[in-house]
């Protein structure tokens, strides 16, 4: 099997083993930013580059969007080896996307941003350039990881979102949000952090 069938399979590679999951993504043929998002792109600069060449640039950034969203668990800047990076800039470094390509599929590991100034709108902003920059290398779909509890729910917002129901990809943002609140009703018992 062949990366692109096994992503269209709804498995997602991390740190060299393939998982399946409620996998989420967007078809690149339907995606259009917003108005507002685009005009916010204009404020921003743009770079991109290897990962690991800036890791430690970007212990601040990985800091600052673990406590603002008050995460438990926290996935070490690390694991992201091998992966690129396109990184958002207004006077100074603000958030960065890290991904990484498997043939002709972008799959997007990660968003971090210090969230200084919200109303950049940077999380729409980076949405709309990952899917350009796949665009660009002739990418059919951005691969978002899985889409699990209500802090995903927002990616049902973007024209394009799919969703892996364990047998084909859904478009069905209604069912999607149901099963990201649902998700949030279940207790997980005996769980370290």
């Amino acid at each position: 099997e062949t990366e692109t069938e096994a992503l269209e399979n709804g498995w997602i590679p991390w740190k060299g083993k393939w998982y399946n999951e409620r996998s989420t993504r967007i078809k690149l043929d339907f995606f259009r930013p917003t108005k507002t998002t685009k005009r916010l792109s204009n404020k921003i600069k743009i770079l991109k580059g290897s990962f690991i060449d800036k890791i430690k640039e970007y212990e601040e950034l990985h800091k600052k969007y673990c406590q603002h969203n008050s995460f438990q668990r926290n996935i070490s800047l690390e694991s992201f080896e091998g992966c690129e990076v396109i990184e958002y800039w207004t006077d100074k470094l603000n958030a960065i996307s890290i991904y990484k390509m498997f043939e002709t599929n972008m799959v997007v590991y990660q968003f971090l941003w210090d969230y200084e100034d919200p109303k950049l709108s940077l999380g729409n902003v980076a949405q709309m350039i990952e899917c350009e920059s796949a665009k660009e290398m002739d990418c059919n779909y951005v691969y978002l990881l899985g889409g699990y509890e209500k802090c995903c729910e927002y990616k049902s917002n973007y024209k394009g979102f799919q969703f892996w129901t364990g047998r084909d990809w859904s478009m069905d943002t209604e069912l999607y949000k149901n099963l990201v609140n649902r998700d949030e009703k279940i207790k997980i018992l005996n769980y370290d952090v």
